[in-house]
């Protein structure tokens, strides 16, 4: 079935072997290569579809409804925005994606994007889909340290995003996340420096997740920390923010629906909704770092994050046209790229699970190959992608980069001892087991 787009067409539905609209004569293959299969929803001043393109690839076309002088800006900008950051999370322009569409006996265009499909489901989907009830603490820091990260790639192209909340942050079924919607992005240069001071910024408020100033329209970088805090306590909470509001003083007492968090990942959720802008932190990379001090195995992510592997790691043909970053020079005074690999597998257990872990019956002799009589063959690339597709049912999306950086400390590694090594970083002993068992 194509769907027509004219908004005044009162028969929209038609057969996809049509290439004018039956009900009122507009062209269903738009510019000449998307055809539209479904309306996906509607937002402030568009509407978004699901269309195929000539090789009957889903994409996502989003439509200006109201062409009035600052919609059409913005929505041009978000074209600007999509096609200037080009990372795995973020979609992607499509090639010439931004063209103008005439219905039947209309003089005035319709504004057309068309992007990349994010497959997944954004999360506040994904928290009803799953009872709404709140993710782990453990998982709330990685997915923390990954969003910061998309915004750091964001705010160093001097855009803010300026509606960061769970509807506009998708889950790949691969496990990462990409951030969508950008319409009401705005790029921080001179004459947006200037209509702020003259107080002629348009107001944004996503209520509940857009901070005070923003709402004045004065919105910074700071702004989107605070409505990324607001998303994290969604998630721990399964509660929007008004419903962690304390009537009248409009205090957040998000507190009081955790119980046991740990303290300095309650002090970087406070940071980030903290009232006063000034009080937030001074860039994304800062909140990334301080979310790998409170969580070590997260160390390298940023790494992995930038190489672009995050697009897909379980799709083979994808992953041939992107590499791993390289491992870089260790001094003479660091610890050894071994003993930093015993250390990263010991890490990710709590202190009374990592002895048992430590003991030289159950590591293999992998700390200093050169003593061994002699080097087992290559592992093969075919071996290393069973590896990490297996490891990634139960360590999640880390599984590639865990694989990758194993292999790179320890070259001389054999198959068996690759499977051990990488069976360490499974917190549950028994699922560990059942890891090594399938190599078996």
């Amino acid at each position: 079935m194509s769907l027509c787009i004219n908004p005044q067409c009162k028969k929209p539905s038609n057969s996809d072997t049509l290439i004018f609209c039956k009900g009122c004569g507009s062209e269903l293959l738009l510019d000449g290569r998307y055809r539209v299969i479904r309306e996906l929803g509607q937002g402030g001043f568009g509407t978004t579809y699901e269309v195929l393109d000539l090789l009957s690839s889903p994409k996502v076309l989003k439509v200006l409804m109201d062409n009035h002088p600052k919609y059409i800006e913005l929505f041009q900008q978000e074209a600007e925005i999509l096609a200037s950051i080009q990372h795995p999370s973020i979609p992607a322009l499509d090639f010439d994606g931004y063209f103008h569409y005439f219905p039947a006996g209309k003089k005035e265009p319709m504004h057309c994007i068309v992007m990349e499909k994010i497959e997944g489901l954004n999360l506040e989907q994904y928290l009803r889909e799953r009872g709404n009830r709140p993710i782990r603490e453990k998982r709330a820091i990685r997915w923390l340290a990954e969003l910061a990260l998309i915004l750091e790639q964001i705010h160093n192209h001097d855009f803010l995003h300026r509606d960061i909340k769970p509807q506009n942050i998708m889950l790949r079924a691969n496990g990462w996340m990409a951030m969508i919607d950008f319409g009401t992005a705005r790029h921080i240069n001179s004459e947006y420096q200037e209509k702020q001071a003259a107080g002629a910024i348009t107001s944004i408020n996503s209520p509940g997740y857009a901070p005070i100033e923003q709402v004045q329209g004065k919105a910074m970088r700071q702004s989107d920390f605070y409505a990324l805090g607001q998303t994290i306590l969604f998630l721990l909470t399964a509660k929007r923010p008004q419903e962690l509001m304390e009537d009248p003083s409009k205090k957040i007492i998000w507190q009081d629906f955790l119980d046991d968090i740990n303290q300095e990942f309650e002090q970087l959720i406070a940071s980030l909704v903290a009232i006063n802008p000034q009080d937030r932190p001074n860039s994304a990379r800062d909140i990334f770092n301080k979310a790998v001090s409170i969580e070590p195995s997260l160390l390298g992510l940023d790494e992995y994050f930038s190489s672009g592997l995050i697009a897909s790691p379980l799709n083979q043909n994808q992953l041939t046209t992107f590499s791993a970053p390289s491992p870089q020079p260790k001094s003479s005074s660091q610890t050894t790229d071994n003993e930093k690999t015993l250390k990263a597998t010991t890490s990710m257990f709590p202190a009374e699970k990592a002895s048992q872990y430590q003991t030289s019956a159950t590591l293999p002799n992998i700390i200093n190959p050169s003593k061994q009589q002699k080097s087992p063959p290559p592992i093969s690339p075919e071996f290393t992608n069973r590896c990490y597709q297996e490891l990634a049912e139960f360590v999640g999306p880390m599984a590639k980069m865990i694989c990758d950086r194993t292999i790179s400390a320890n070259p001389h590694l054999s198959e068996s001892e690759l499977v051990h090594t990488l069976s360490l970083k499974i917190e549950d002993p028994q699922q560990a087991k059942t890891f090594r068992q399938k190599f078996l």
